[in-house]
């Protein structure tokens, strides 16, 4: 826990030092064990005490903000919504999805900023959603952020009780993909080389996003024809990162792009990372008429794929799933065969049954 005495305002000094009016008390933010901690001072009756918390964030940008925040959040203020979201999004700084959570909080912000978690029901819950143009999908996802938040404030003890918050009904899931017709205008919509390289690795190798901007030519093994999407000291999390083969068609775009290279990411523009390839593909939806999104690849893979005949353990494999439980869920009825051996059984009194990894027949 940080100081319960600090004050409500702050002047930015060197060094990157908080100084805090009232009692004019200070942190700083210090390198601390391969990482960073934030550091002060405060009475401890016999004098002056220092203080040290360490920080989730590696950087020292991203230290010094989470630094700011965690400062921010400990006087002896109410906890509203808003100052409740802050502390929970710096508590979560670190982790792959804080990213996510922090936009959403920004969609979130005008209307539960000064809300009192006591104040909080159903009917509140209801009138947010109505707020909200959009899916029942991102609204439940926001929504659920905030229920996170305020568990997270009555675990540290900031509130005495997190409220029940109303969802919106679970939507059926739409798994959008391309048809090859499809596929092939929405490409030819395409005007940057990064775009274009994007595209290709996202349709190849079904790989998230995150995992195809964060990319770097270290981890493309041209001799053994293999992607590993898993950087140096990232923790595994639920959607996992894998190494994939590398198709003919994805390797001639890669060694375009290779000889081009500018920088150590395989996306690039400018020499520079690319951060968010969303504008890109607004654009060449409008320039084609069709309709995609960054994930809609990783969709349009996997249904090709399915609709192939590649058994369903293999392709759970090379998305990542930790089993083909999600796989067979969302794109089993692709497969050429799906449920023919249960359609035919009706007639025959017999159903054929076949092996989870090569798809061979082994009795009927």
């Amino acid at each position: 826990m940080l100081p319960t005495w600090c004050a409500y305002s702050h002047q930015r000094g060197g060094s990157g030092e908080i100084r805090m009016s009232g009692e004019q008390r200070e942190y700083s933010v210090q390198r601390f064990d391969k990482g960073f901690a934030i550091v002060w001072w405060e009475d401890a009756g016999e004098g002056p005490k220092r203080r040290r918390h360490r920080l989730a964030s590696k950087d020292r940008a991203s230290a010094e903000a989470e630094a700011a925040i965690r400062w921010q959040v400990s006087d002896g203020a109410s906890w509203s919504v808003g100052r409740l979201m802050s502390g929970y999004l710096a508590s979560i700084a670190h982790k792959p999805s804080h990213s996510r959570r922090q936009d959403a909080w920004k969609a979130m912000k005008p209307f539960w900023e000064n809300v009192e978690p006591d104040l909080i029901g159903e009917p509140m819950c209801k009138a947010y959603r109505k707020t909200r143009r959009v899916a029942d999908a991102t609204a439940r996802y926001e929504l659920l952020q905030l229920s996170t938040a305020l568990k997270w404030g009555r675990r540290e003890g900031h509130i005495t009780a997190a409220p029940a918050i109303w969802l919106p009904p679970t939507p059926e899931r739409e798994t959008r993909h391309l048809s090859r017709a499809e596929f092939a205008k929405f490409f030819g919509g395409i005007r940057a080389e990064h775009a274009k390289v994007y595209v290709m690795l996202g349709l190849h190798t079904m790989a998230r996003p995150s995992a195809i901007l964060d990319l770097t030519w270290d981890r493309v093994d041209f001799m053994r024809r293999l992607i590993d999407f898993r950087p140096p000291g990232r923790a595994q999390t639920a959607k996992r990162r894998t190494i994939v083969p590398i198709s003919d068609e994805l390797l001639e775009t890669l060694q375009r792009a290779y000889e081009a290279r500018t920088c150590e990411y395989v996306v690039e523009r400018g020499g520079k990372k690319v951060g968010n390839i969303k504008k890109a593909f607004q654009a060449a939806s409008e320039r084609s008429a069709v309709h995609a999104t960054p994930y809609t690849l990783r969709h349009t893979g996997a249904v090709w794929a399915a609709e192939a005949g590649v058994p369903m353990a293999q392709l759970a494999q090379f998305m990542g799933h930790d089993d083909d439980r999600t796989t067979q869920k969302h794109y089993a009825r692709y497969s050429p065969d799906y449920l023919r051996n249960v359609a035919n059984a009706i007639g025959k009194g017999s159903v054929a049954t076949s092996d989870p990894c090569s798809g061979e027949v082994l009795s009927a």
